[in-house]
């Protein structure tokens, strides 16, 4: 048995011992998952089959955009996934406690690269089945396709998701082998501002062909970029669409095509690795940083932190100190809001601004829903963990002369300030470039605010519910019961919170809703609003602080 193979065999056990702990789980945990999970993927199910009956309604055009549609759908999950896999990898192949184990014992170089790249692409592909299932769903259902579609689907997906993971594998090998070791933030930086300033030049320079595919891509902007001849995802969409409309030659030629470009990225996966592995991961782990650096992080933030009280500044400094010097925290708020960031300054070069009232009404909920999501995700992530983290050093907070209620008090609103300044800022930047009026740029700030601060306060509060002093690693406490229900409840306060007023300015702008009735609808949504952002605010909090003290330390 080769080491490849010892490798897959232990991941066996691994997940004998996994199936073994799942059943001793809480029933009510798992049914409770598999209900979100289920209602997640019906509610994409149902949005992808009303944006096709939409298709439809446009008569002759649908089937044009339809055949691009999947081209960019496929576009815009292998640039995720792409950047999902670079991150995933660095951390599993280079910041991996079990590659150091590895490094110990008899294992090939050239194995141990190729077992952590499939590591790599399997855990940063889990999101593309729950977006791909549904939408293939969705268009089988819409044009009463047999079950034949699913499996050209499940044929062309599967060497898709490993050729992004390459990638992605190889953009990490490059960046830790030859990016120079304290500049990755600024080349990370300048190299998506490029990327972006030159899709948006491509965008406005390139002259189309024909008037169809200058209409459009005027429909659906970045349409020209994914329906790029060479590009893999348009191979997906053309080879999907062939082998279900009974072109089996062509279907069986870009799947070939798809195949081989796959094997080749894995191939320079196993050469790369093997060539620099050691070097890169040397570089990483054991060189040294001549440089000369202050003996403390943010000293001068001391000072500007007078107004504050010693216990509190002090518990703000340590805070920010820790999450400062873990690069794998603040990367991916980076990488996550950095992503927003571009998006909403491009809104101009795909002219969403003069799109009508109607569809910039619905651009700006949209924002919101997708910073908010983030919010969600970042306050499960980092903000819920929080107290967990302290560990057995908490005895050292427990003795000090501070209360419990003023330490979690002081944890929520650095955690609130830090969300409510970026998702603010997020959306005036979004409004801004969609130039909507006054009063629907204040509501989409001030309903990011809320679920900000609500989203924060619940995190925060049900973090010291559930604190779990004996888990060193912040993954099994969000994975656990507490870190479950808290997104769960994030999730369903996020959306209690953003329909009613989505629901309200649909309605008006579209005519079902008079002006009346228009004033009374935000009235009654802002009291709900007010109401439910007091109430999830205060009563976590309550509830955590009362935990935290009935504790013995």
């Amino acid at each position: 048995m080769n080491s490849l193979s010892a490798l897959w065999l232990k991941d066996l056990y691994a997940l004998r011992n996994l199936r073994r702990m799942f059943q001793r789980e809480p029933i009510f945990k798992v049914i409770f998952i598999l209900a979100f999970a289920s209602g997640m993927m019906g509610g994409f199910f149902y949005l992808f089959l009303d944006g096709f009956r939409f298709l439809s309604d446009m008569g002759g055009g649908s089937y044009m955009i339809t055949r691009r549609l999947f081209a960019l759908f496929f576009f815009g999950l292998g640039s995720m996934l792409v950047m999902s896999n670079t991150v995933t990898s660095y951390s599993t192949i280079f910041r991996s406690r079990e590659t150091t184990f590895l490094l110990t014992g008899p294992i090939d170089i050239r194995n141990l690269v190729t077992y952590k790249f499939i590591e790599s692409t399997l855990l940063s592909s889990w999101a593309f089945v729950f977006l791909i299932v549904p939408f293939s769903a969705a268009y089988a259902w819409h044009e009463k396709l047999g079950v034949m579609f699913a499996l050209w689907t499940g044929l062309f997906s599967i060497p898709f998701v490993i050729l992004c993971g390459g990638l992605g594998t190889l953009l990490a090998l490059i960046a830790v082998r030859w990016l120079p070791r304290n500049r990755i933030f600024w080349g990370g930086v300048v190299i998506a501002a490029l990327l972006f300033l030159g899709f948006t030049l491509h965008q406005h320079r390139t002259e189309l062909r024909d008037e169809t595919s200058f209409v459009l891509n005027r429909v659906l902007p970045g349409l020209q970029l994914a329906s790029y001849p060479l590009a893999p995802n348009n191979w997906v969409a053309e080879g999907i669409m062939s082998l279900t409309g009974g072109q089996f030659a062509r279907g069986a030629l870009l799947w070939c095509t798809l195949l081989a470009n796959t094997l080749v990225i894995g191939l320079l996966v196993q050469w790369l690795g093997t060539a620099t592995f050691h070097a890169a991961y040397q570089r990483l782990i054991g060189a040294s940083d001549t440089r000369k650096r202050q003996p403390e992080l943010l000293a001068g933030l001391d000072w500007f932190l007078t107004f504050l009280p010693h216990d509190v500044r002090g518990m703000v400094l340590k805070d920010m100190r820790s999450f400062l010097r873990d690069p794998m925290q603040w990367s991916q708020a980076l990488i996550f809001f950095g992503l927003l960031a571009l998006y909403f300054a491009g809104f101009r070069s795909f002219h969403y601004d003069q799109f009508p009232e109607t569809w910039r009404n619905l651009i700006v909920f949209l924002n919101i829903f997708s910073v908010s999501s983030v919010i969600c995700s970042l306050a499960s992530r980092f903000v819920f963990p929080q107290l967990s983290m302290e560990g057995h050093s908490f005895w050292i907070l427990g003795l000090a002369p501070t209360g419990m209620g003023r330490i979690l008090a002081t944890k929520f609103l650095l955690a609130a300030l830090a969300m409510v300044s970026v998702s603010a800022g997020l959306m005036s930047l979004a409004t801004w470039m969609l130039q909507v009026g006054p009063g629907l740029k204040l509501l989409a700030i001030g309903v990011a605010v809320a679920i900000s601060l609500s989203v924060t306060a619940l995190a925060t509060g049900l973090g010291a519910v559930f604190i779990d002093l004996k888990q060193p690693n912040p993954v099994a406490v969000i994975s656990g019961f507490g870190g479950t229900i808290n997104l769960v409840l994030s999730l369903g306060l996020m959306l209690g919170t953003l329909l009613p007023f989505a629901l309200t300015w649909h309605w008006h702008v579209t005519g079902r809703l008079s002006s009346a009735l228009f004033i009374r609808g935000n009235i009654l949504a802002t009291v709900w609003l007010l109401t439910l952002t007091l109430i999830t605010t205060l009563v976590p909090l309550w509830l955590g602080s009362r935990s935290l003290k009935r504790r013995e330390y």
